[in-house]
């Protein structure tokens, strides 16, 4: 199971910072399967947009701490976070 601080570690090694480039962070709660997905996406106008799962989450346990897990991930890394 991943921790919140590998998330946050692997977010950062992920993000360089290429001009003209946006990044997101997206938690994805499915709630028929129970879980929640946490992606790293990136796109450039022109271009098509890049998506790579970072984490996939127990939706039992983590279901309710999606927000504040969402403002700790926006908080270290200041990238914009889409629940």
């Amino acid at each position: 199971m991943t921790t919140i601080d590998e998330i946050i570690l692997e977010i950062e090694q992920l993000f360089t910072k290429k001009p003209n480039t946006i990044y997101e962070v997206k938690l994805v709660d499915q709630i028929y399967s129970g879980q929640i997905n946490i992606y790293f996406q990136y796109y450039k106008i022109g271009y098509a947009t890049t998506v790579q799962q970072i984490a996939r989450l127990d939706g039992e346990i983590y279901r309710e701490k999606l927000p504040e897990i969402a403002q700790k991930i926006r908080h270290v890394t200041g990238l914009t976070v889409i629940l």
